[in-house]
């Protein structure tokens, strides 16, 4: 059984919390830095936790600004802004 002193939302302050010695912390892989959490050693454990989706859902028919653009393109490397566009003005297309 596992004994949780301390609970943390953030993961950056999970990660002050570890950096400070005071014990081991949980977070999503995305939420480490190898340049930024150099003091910090990233395990996968992959086993342990279930996967976790997200979905982005955009409107069909709407205008994206660019900086909509570049939130799908960061979190969905491989979808790039012409298929974006592309989904957004298909009348049967998926999910954008």
């Amino acid at each position: 059984v596992p004994d949780i002193v301390l609970s943390a939302i953030d993961a950056d302050v999970i990660k002050t919390y570890v950096s400070l010695g005071l014990g081991v912390g949980v977070v999503a892989s995305v939420a480490y830095d190898k340049e930024q959490d150099r003091n910090l050693e990233l395990i996968q454990v992959p086993d342990l936790f279930p996967s976790n989706t997200t979905r982005i859902a955009v409107r069909r028919g709407t205008y994206l600004r660019s900086y909509a653009h570049a939130f799908i393109e960061k979190v969905c490397p491989d979808v790039g802004e012409e298929s974006i566009k592309s989904a957004l003005k298909s009348q049967n297309g998926g999910e954008a």
